[in-house]
This record gives structure tokens, sequence and C-alpha cells, in this order.
């Protein structure tokens, strides 16, 4: 789900978690990222319910940039089936070791020991970078 109103209104029939996700952008060639929708849906029902980002994590940044943007977790398939087709299950640890000591350097740079620790202001977000969409 990409917009704040859909969100509400999934709170209000009383989901546990929401998934901001563009499946893909495969639906319309001109779906924003999944990441530009998830700051105002965490903004809007974050504290109703838990908010997961599903889609663009290819590095251990871009989960600590959707944490601080109010994610309280992230979905991830491609990376880890990368890791499975080249080399199966040992394929797929070694992709998830690398994603954490990516999440463990960019906490590095920021000067946090965990991802709890992050907020919002730890990055930047250039002017017209969130889509707030059905608000």
């Amino acid at each position: 789900m990409m917009r704040v109103d859909d969100a509400k209104r999934a709170v209000d029939a009383g989901v546990s978690a929401i998934s901001v996700s563009n499946h893909g952008g495969n639906n319309l060639d001109g779906t924003p990222a999944s990441i530009r929708a998830l700051p105002a849906v965490a903004a809007a029902v974050g504290d109703q319910t838990e908010v997961l980002l599903d889609g663009g994590i290819r590095r251990g940044s871009d989960v600590v940039k959707a944490v601080a943007l109010g994610a309280r977790a992230v979905m991830i398939g491609r990376a880890y089936l990368w890791g499975l087709a080249a080399n199966g299950q040992a394929g797929v640890e070694n992709v998830l070791d690398i994603l954490r000591g990516g999440i463990d350097s960019a906490l590095m740079g920021l000067g946090h020991s965990s991802v709890q620790d992050l907020r919002p202001d730890d990055i930047i977000v250039p002017a017209g970078f969130a889509r707030e969409l059905g608000v």
C-alpha cells in the first residue's frame, strides 16, 4: 500500500501491520518508489500498527534509510534470490551477512549502535522526495 488514506482504512479494519509497497513497480510505469511513500504512511499510522517497507532494498544502508524514515522492518526479495541462484543456502547466508555488514557500517557512520536509535533527521531527504499519496 502506498496511500495514507488506504493505510488509515487498514488500521481502522484492525490490521497488525502494513506493507508500504509498489509491488515492484510492475503495475504502472510511473509508480513512485516505495521509500518515497514511506514517510507519510509511517507518520500517519506508525504509532498504531507496524509499518514495513517492501522493495528497493539492495544494501544495508537502504535498510538504515528505511528505518530512519519510519519502517519497523524491511522485506527483501531480490537480494537473497541472487544469493540463492548463485550458491544455494550458502549464497543466501552470504547475502544476509553482506546486508548486516552494510547496516553496521551505516550505523557507525551515523554514530549509532542500533537501528532503534535512528531518527528521520539522521538522513538528508531532498525537497520533493517524499510522495504523500492519498492525503
